[in-house]
């Protein structure tokens, strides 16, 4: 993988009007941020990986690694929907969740780089486990992509006729029925697209909910592959979110669908590799 990477780079290098001058990663998994190295365990070999000196030593220019939902926050505050905010959550809602907090516009990464893993609240018993490994019901085992999709699978197998809109959309397979086919059908009005997207929404609601009661953020920016439902997702949302509107808590916090689209966790890892630059003494340009 370190081999592609680096094929790749360089290919990508060649492409530039300019030397080369810093690097910017945004990896797919829990990153040690003061440490620069990876914490992911997904894949044999990763794990307590120093990525980011790695990239020093290979391409010659200074290099900051952080995870893709850190990233993605980063990206939306400087390019995208945060523009000019103090505060915002960002949450990517694809296969997982995960999600990246901005305090006095600043990225908030916390004691342990764990900070704004709002995926991996808590919140109800759950015979499901989760993808961190608990059996509580975390939001992700909840209300991600991947949940969405288990769950539709789960009832077509049991009611199928109910699930004919859905089916058809999966082009008659239910291993092929997704989150993607769930959004379609309820936004077309199919009454069990509706109550089972609800259902999901309701937890991921719950979740913003516990964020903004403890942060009282400007903005709650939402990507990945799920935010593709656009604003019948954010319209959910806050329909959930009335069901638990408080007079003596008011909130303001604006929720809004990220303007990078998948790009994001991109546009974060340039703002890192600009930060590294202006932090770091380069070994040396990495010239094409």
């Amino acid at each position: 993988m370190l081999k592609r990477l680096q094929e790749y780079a360089a290919e990508l290098a060649g492409k530039s009007p300019s030397s080369v001058q810093s690097c910017g990663i945004s990896f797919g998994g829990p990153v040690d941020f003061k440490r620069q190295r990876v914490t992911s365990v997904h894949t044999p070999g990763w794990k307590d990986f120093p990525l980011s000196e790695w990239a020093r030593d290979v391409f010659g220019v200074p290099c900051r690694v952080d995870n893709d939902a850190n990233c993605g926050a980063l990206g939306e505050h400087r390019f995208g929907a945060g523009q000019g905010v103090e505060s915002m959550i960002y949450l990517t809602l694809s296969t997982g969740i995960g999600s990246g907090i901005i305090c006095h516009g600043q990225l908030h990464r916390g004691r342990d780089s764990m900070a704004g893993e709002i995926g991996h609240l808590p919140l109800t018993d759950s015979e499901e486990i989760c993808t961190c490994g608990l059996k509580s019901g975390c939001t992700e085992a909840l209300a991600s992509g991947r949940a969405m999709g288990r769950k539709v699978q789960e009832f077509a197998k049991l009611h199928p006729a109910e699930s004919a809109r859905m089916l058809e959309l999966a082009g008659g397979a239910i291993p092929n029925l997704s989150a993607r086919e769930l959004a379609q059908a309820a936004q077309e009005g199919d009454a069990t697209a509706i109550s089972l997207f609800a259902e999901s929404v309701r937890w991921l609601a719950r979740a913003l909910l516990i964020a903004i009661r403890l942060l009282d953020p400007d903005k709650i920016v939402l990507g990945g592959g799920v935010a593709q439902a656009g604003d019948f997702l954010v319209q959910s949302i806050q329909q959930a979110l009335q069901g638990w509107w408080s007079p003596m808590f008011p909130y303001t916090t604006e929720i809004v669908l990220a303007k990078l689209s998948d790009y994001s966790p991109l546009y974060g890892a340039a703002a890192l590799a600009i930060e590294a630059g202006k932090s770091l003494n380069h070994i040396k340009p990495w010239m094409r």
